[in-house]
């Protein structure tokens, strides 16, 4: 059993404090995930072809700061011939290899496909940026073919103050709900039309 206290200046070394120290302190009062701002803060986007760019911003894992400061491009593996795929944009820490980091991980393909599983454990932490969906044959990447899951935080989630990171899955459930909604009811008015359409187009034919 131990009292730990920081931090005060060394004199003679008797206050020494190494990044463990740092980071430790941190994590007590700053939560993981990204930061709530600006608005595309660590964002994945489509980039050109086959590639996402990962816009600039800050996330933290366990009192260890990454710091994005201009467009990331990261390559998307190629398509397969057959099946679809999921991949996932992660930000990362690498306890073993002292260091943090962005990468693209690509998922298997399948008939069902399913994101490639984080890992979470003592050397390495991930946390999700986005899900890319890669359709079978697929030689670029759209915007619509990104999820963006920087609010979920059950991936990601961003850190809010210095004490509490807020829920945001809920938040981005409800998000998803709401747009699903929105596609369903306009695609039951483009339906109704159409077939409007269609009758009208049967009667000048009879």
């Amino acid at each position: 059993m131990a009292i730990n206290f920081y931090f005060f200046n060394s004199v003679e070394k008797d206050r020494l404090y190494n990044a463990e120290d740092i980071s430790n302190y941190l994590k007590g009062i700053i939560g993981n995930g990204i930061m709530p701002y600006p608005a595309d803060c660590l964002q994945v986007v489509a980039g050109t072809g086959m590639q996402v760019i990962v816009k600039s911003g800050i996330g933290f894992i366990d009192g260890h700061k990454l710091e994005n400061t201009a467009d990331y491009p990261l390559t998307v593996l190629a398509a397969e011939p057959l099946l679809n795929r999921i991949d996932r944009v992660v930000f990362y820490v690498d306890h073993t290899n002292r260091k943090m980091g962005i990468k693209y991980k690509a998922g298997v393909a399948d008939a069902v496909a399913r994101p490639p599983e984080l890992v979470r454990n003592q050397d390495t932490i991930e946390y999700c940026l986005a899900e890319v969906s890669v359709a079978k044959q697929a030689t670029s990447i759209a915007t619509s073919n990104i999820t963006d899951t920087r609010l979920d935080s059950s991936l990601c989630g961003v850190v809010q103050g210095l004490i509490q990171q807020v829920d945001t899955g809920k938040l981005f459930e409800q998000q998803n709900a709401l747009f699903n909604k929105f596609l369903e009811e306009k695609q039951k008015e483009f339906d109704e039309w159409f077939n409007a359409i269609k009758e009208m187009v049967n009667i000048h034919q009879k």
